[in-house]
Formats: C-alpha cells, structure tokens, sequence
C-alpha cells in the first residue's frame, strides 16, 4: 500500500490542456475522448502486457493525426503522466478512482462512464489472449460491470434485464472501482 498523497497526479491545468487536445481531436475524427482515453490506459496498465505509448496512438486515433508536432509531444507527455498517475493508483490497492459518475443515467447522448468503459474494453480486446490465458472465467467475472458499462455487449440477454432496472444498472456500475484493482491484482499476481 501507498500512501495516497503521493500519488503523482496532473494539474487542473494538465487536465484541461489533455481534454482538450482530445476534444478537438474527436471533433477532427472519430477518436477518444478523454474519458475513453482514461479507459485504454487503464487497461493497457492493468493488463497482463507490458505497457507500450504505442498501442495509444494506433488504438484511440486514425492514422491522420490532426495534431502539429509541439501538440503531439505535448499530448504523449501529458499521457505518460497520467500514465504514471494510473499506475500509481493501482499499485495502491485502493478502489481505483474512475474518472466518471459510476452510472449511465445520464442526460447526454454518451455517458462518460460508457466511454471510459468502452475505452478500457478496447485495451482488453487488444490484448484478449493474454488476459484471458491463466482464468477466463475469473477475468470474465471480474470484467463483467466494465463490459455491461461499455455498451458493447448489449444485446446479450442478461446485460438487457440490467439495463431495465436503474438501481441495478448502478449497483453493477459501482462494481467498477473494485473491479478494476482485482483485474489488475489478478493480472500481475505472478510478477
């Protein structure tokens, strides 16, 4: 365990510089956001593969890009850096704070939650194999809120009853937090 207070965490200046660098790149092109960017991270730390800058760039944007130089090394920084912060986090053992209210309820067209979800599905997809080799089941439990929040597996029955009731709906989002430090304890027992 670590202490909390050292936890390296961006500035609100940091913050709002890495939003909206993403912002105005989601608005180019269908990219992340911040709150999928979040998601992707977390994923990429939290799993059984070595964390690689890289798979950022070829997952959450087009080849495109829409950045001038100094903004995309400006962007990079800023990612390794939360990065940093991300790791710092799960190392802690505490319930990982998600960077959204833990509901889809949500007046908007996309919740952020969804988002984060959706970025931190793609992250496991990347790297299926890998996560699902020592336990797909216990990895599959574990996953199981992440995947219902991210709207990807929809049409599954069990993820439609869910979504017809609310306080459920919340009750298997708040499972996000504990969800994602016993993935990721899981995940590297072995190191």
């Amino acid at each position: 365990m670590s202490d909390l207070n050292s936890i390296p965490s961006l500035s609100e200046d940091e913050l709002e510089t890495l939003g909206v660098l993403l912002e105005d790149e989601a608005e180019r092109q269908d990219s992340f956001d911040f709150f999928a960017m979040h998601g992707l991270l977390t994923a990429l730390i939290a799993g059984p593969v070595d964390f690689d800058i890289s798979q950022i760039w070829d997952s959450a944007f087009d080849e495109k890009l829409g950045f001038s130089a100094s903004e995309k090394e400006q962007l990079q920084q800023l990612l390794l850096k939360l990065a940093k912060e991300i790791q710092a986090w799960l190392d802690s053992g505490q319930d990982f704070p998600v960077p959204a209210e833990l509901t889809l309820i949500d007046e908007e067209d996309e919740p952020p939650l969804e988002s984060w979800a959706m970025g931190f599905m793609t992250g496991v997809l990347l790297q299926e194999d890998q996560w699902y080799a020592r336990d797909e089941e216990t990895v599959a439990q574990h996953l199981f809120p992440v995947m219902y929040a991210s709207g990807l597996f929809m049409d599954e029955p069990e993820m439609a009853d869910i979504d017809e009731d609310v306080d459920l709906s919340n009750q298997v989002c708040g499972n996000i937090p504990g969800a994602v430090i016993e993935l990721y304890l899981f995940l590297h027992a072995e190191k």
